[in-house]
């Protein structure tokens, strides 16, 4: 039929258009080059080499290069032969074939090389191949060429990225003079180059000059001016730059989209991320693979996981860059069991995981506690040779040392064969973690000794390992390199300053850090709290939660933890109460052990029935807050009551720990009962096989010591598997003062002296128990002992809390403002006493100002 007749004839037609089935590349061209081999010309294999643009192609280009050699195309000096071995330099560096290509540029005749082309193909290819150094060298040797090519826009833009990568700023800046002399700084690809070598180098103000000179500006010079901003940490410049774009009528791109949602995606803005999304659906860029992924980065990171997930599903799932964003945003979320699903589906995809899906996923075993499947993950890194780059090996160590398997980690340093400022860091804080700050320490100056310089992050990893060390000289010393380096801005460097200086004892120094702080986030005001509660400064600390109160920082349970044990260490129990109703009303819920700390302040304000109310309404308990309530009955010497609490702690599925002993045999000691105690001290070392330490060890002394149990003690004291500290020699030379035994308070006070020489308390003791045994000499020579060593005596203080108010008192001060009435009022009380017969031999004591 005619239809079936027009059909056919249209489809011959189509068949006579249709281009013939490709074949490789290689055999069409051989087939070409056959054809030329009677009479081969220039032009012919000039042609030939334009198809030649990658390495498979290298062997018929050696063919073509071989024929034209044969053939004395190259030996003749015209335009042809010119071009030919200009397009074989070309040839040889699009193959790699780096030695070839200068090769035939050195067999280039003078006026070939007054050409800039083949020093272009050179300078590109070998900054395309990061042999920045060796561009550079061509650059440098092109001026030096006796014809003096003229480099021009093809050339530059490759020589500043050679410059940028070496880091010479100098002969970038030198190339930038040549770009302005030869009219070229105008040039964008020029321009591009520069602005992204002043950006990387942190020169900002140099970028946007540039930036701002060019004549004419695409989305790729925005690109480069707004990327170099975000880098260098000036979001808002940026932001600024792409309102102008905007206004420019230039319209954005992918790669500005992704810019601008990495940033997003940091900071945690999730209505500036909305907004960017809405620009890409606007101009269909949401379907691209970088938009699409920083689009899943920012939900994820912005806690909207399942906006991250509707994205997901409609992405495809052929690129693992998307896959290792949805893993490591379940992992920042917590859903690791989301995570490892993901990872299994990737692979089940046909997708290998690299080092960035390992390095993502590493950091949700250990919240697992999954060592296990942390070392086959390491087992998986090794028998498929994935790259070990700096952040997975990182990741590697982080996961050993939580672990607690310092060995393994300490090995996989060992085995890596780069080391950088990220690793070294995580070494550091991984000695910290596990109590070696020695360790940290020598870590420290062996990175320095292999020359890696410290950055903001390692120093905050290294001051806690001094603060450990009490090694406050090597802290002043980084203190310095902080300010020497404008470190000291951030937050996380002067918490750790603080704290160091807090932990040595220099309580002024770390306060004067704390205040001199442009921005306070919680974690600081949490430390400075945190280090007046643990110094003896509990009025500070207080002091410092109502200014943090005023000042509107949100508080959190580790605050309310640090103010509770300040207010035990006053105690004051009404400020206890405030916070207890702080913890009630306000705006966040009591963890475990903020009610812990709760417990804590009641037993040591001696409000026993407060403490066991807390802790009955309790809605889950711990050790920690078992031993709170143990140690608050302790406290008060109610054994009974502690080993009960014991007991139940056991039945109900906790186990006692070292802390729980220290306070039943502490309260042993307080009543008196000594067989009470010798039985718990047995229980924890044979039935819970828990090893004694130092202050079980002083508790057992001063156990036997107030019971007059001298002789027990000192022999306790010479069975010991260590040498006592100055706790334990103490707790015998308060004994020997109840119990009169001068003679053994001279051998322990002879050994404190060794061990605390500038304690005042110890010569003022042993002072006492000689004049009460009418050993005037000796009390002569505690005098003389205490002047020598330059001791100074701290006077003792008693206090009394009349309307909410603390009042010191100390001997022989009459500072207060009230201190005639209360003089007066004193007076009158030995009167009454005088009257109802009392001995005249009172102690006078006047008040101090309220503290």
């Amino acid at each position: 039929p005619p239809r079936l007749a027009g059909a056919a004839m249209r489809r011959r037609v189509l068949l006579r258009l249709r281009p013939p089935a490709r074949r490789c590349l290689c055999a069409a061209l051989s087939t070409a080059a056959s054809t030329t081999a009677a009479a081969p010309s220039a032009y012919r294999l000039l042609a030939l080499l334009r198809g030649c643009v990658a390495p498979p192609h290298l062997p018929l280009g050696l063919r073509i290069h071989a024929r034209a050699v044969t053939s004395g195309l190259l030996a003749a000096a015209d335009g042809p032969a010119a071009a030919l071995q200009t397009r074989l330099i070309g040839m040889y560096v699009l193959a790699r074939r780096f030695r070839d290509a200068v090769a035939v540029f050195s067999s280039l005749p003078r006026a070939a090389a007054a050409s800039a082309l083949p020093w272009n193909w050179l300078i590109r290819g070998l900054t395309m191949a990061g042999h920045h150094r060796f561009a550079v060298l061509f650059y440098v040797k092109m001026w030096a060429h006796p014809s003096a090519p003229r480099p021009d826009g093809h050339t530059l833009p490759y020589v500043v990225k050679s410059c940028a990568a070496l880091g010479a700023l100098a002969l970038g800046r030198l190339v930038h003079r040549t770009a302005r002399a030869l009219g070229l700084d105008r040039d964008m690809y020029v321009g591009s180059a520069l602005i992204k070598m002043y950006a990387d180098a942190g020169l900002l103000g140099g970028a946007r000059e540039v930036f701002d000179g060019m004549a004419e500006r695409d989305c790729v010079l925005w690109n480069v001016m707004m990327d170099g901003y975000v880098k260098g940490g000036d979001v808002a410049s940026a932001v600024g730059l792409f309102g102008a774009m905007r206004a420019s009528r230039c319209d954005p791109n992918f790669a500005t989209l992704a810019c601008f949602l990495s940033v997003c995606a940091t900071e945690a803005d999730l209505l500036s991320g909305l907004q960017l999304h809405t620009l890409a659906v606007k101009y269909g860029l949401e379907p691209e693979v970088a938009v699409a992924n920083t689009l899943v980065s920012m939900y994820a990171k912005c806690q909207c996981l399942d906006d991250a997930w509707r994205l997901f599903d409609l992405m495809p799932r052929d690129d693992l860059v998307t896959w290792n964003g949805m893993i490591s945003g379940c992992v920042q979320n917590g859903l690791v069991d989301d995570a490892l699903r993901l990872f299994c589906d990737m692979q089940k995809s046909g997708l290998q995981p690299d080092s960035v899906t390992l390095a993502s996923l590493l950091p949700a075993l250990t919240d697992l506690n999954g060592f296990k499947q942390g070392k086959e993950i390491h087992g998986y890194i090794v028998r498929n040779c994935v790259h070990l780059d700096v952040f997975l090996v990182s990741a590697l160590v982080d996961i050993y040392f939580k672990c607690r398997d310092v060995r393994m980690a300490q090995n996989v340093f060992d085995a890596t064969k780069t080391i950088d400022v990220v690793i070294g860091s995580t070494m550091i804080s991984g000695y910290v973690l596990n109590g070696m700050s020695e360790a940290a320490v020598k870590m420290f100056r062996y990175l320095l000794e292999v020359g890696i310089k410290p950055n903001a992050v390692m120093v905050a990893s290294t001051l806690p390992a001094c603060a450990c060390m009490a090694a406050m000289k090597l802290g002043q010393e980084l203190h310095g390199y902080v300010l020497k380096n404008a470190y000291e801005g951030r937050c996380y460097v002067e918490s750790a300053l603080m704290d160091m200086y807090a932990k040595c004892g220099r309580l002024d120094l770390s306060h004067y850090i704390f205040s001199k702080m442009s921005a306070k986030d919680e974690v600081t005001w949490n430390s400075m709290i945190s280090s007046f509660a643990q110094n003896g400064e509990p009025e500070e600390a207080l002091e410092l939660f109502r200014q943090m109160s005023m000042e509107g920082v949100k508080y959190s349970n580790v605050t309310i933890s640090s103010i509770l044990s300040a207010c035990a260490g006053l105690p004051a129990i009404y400020y206890g109460k405030e916070i207890h109703g702080i913890i009630i009303k306000g705006p966040i819920r009591a963890d475990v052990f903020a009610e812990s700390a709760l417990i804590d302040m009641y037993g040591k304000c001696g409000n026993l029935e407060l403490a066991f109310r807390v802790f009955e309404f309790m809605p889950e308990k711990n050790e920690v807050t078992w031993n709170s309530i143990i140690s608050a009955y302790g406290a008060h010497g109610l054994v009974e009551e502690s080993v009960s609490l014991l007991c139940r702690m056991q039945e109900e599925g906790f186990n006692a720990d070292h802390v729980t002993f220290l306070a039943l045999i502490s309260a042993c000691a307080h009543a008196g009962q000594v067989q009470e105690g010798l039985r718990l001290f047995k229980c924890m070392t044979e039935e819970y096989q828990i090893a004694p330490r130092v202050e079980h060890l002083a508790c057992m002394v001063d156990l036997y010591s107030r019971a007059g149990k001298l002789d027990k003690a000192m022999q306790f004291i010479a069975d010991m598997p260590f040498k006592p500290d100055a706790g334990i020699w103490g707790a015998l030379l308060h004994a020997c003062r109840v119990h009169r035994d001068v003679e053994l308070a001279e051998i322990a006070s002879q050994e404190l002296f060794k061990l605390d020489p500038h304690n005042s308390g110890y010569y003022v003791l042993m002072s006492n128990i000689n004049a009460v045994a009418g050993r005037w000499d000796g009390v002569s020579k505690m005098r003389r002992l205490m002047k020598d060593k330059k001791v100074q005596k701290i006077p003792g203080y008693s206090w009394v809390d009349v309307n909410n108010t603390s009042h010191l008192f100390v001997a022989a001060d009459n500072s207060h403002p009230d201190s005639e009435d209360i003089y007066m009022s004193l007076k009158s009380l030995l009167l009454e006493l005088k009257h109802e017969g009392y001995g005249t031999t009172v102690l006078l004591i006047h008040p101090c100002p309220t503290s």
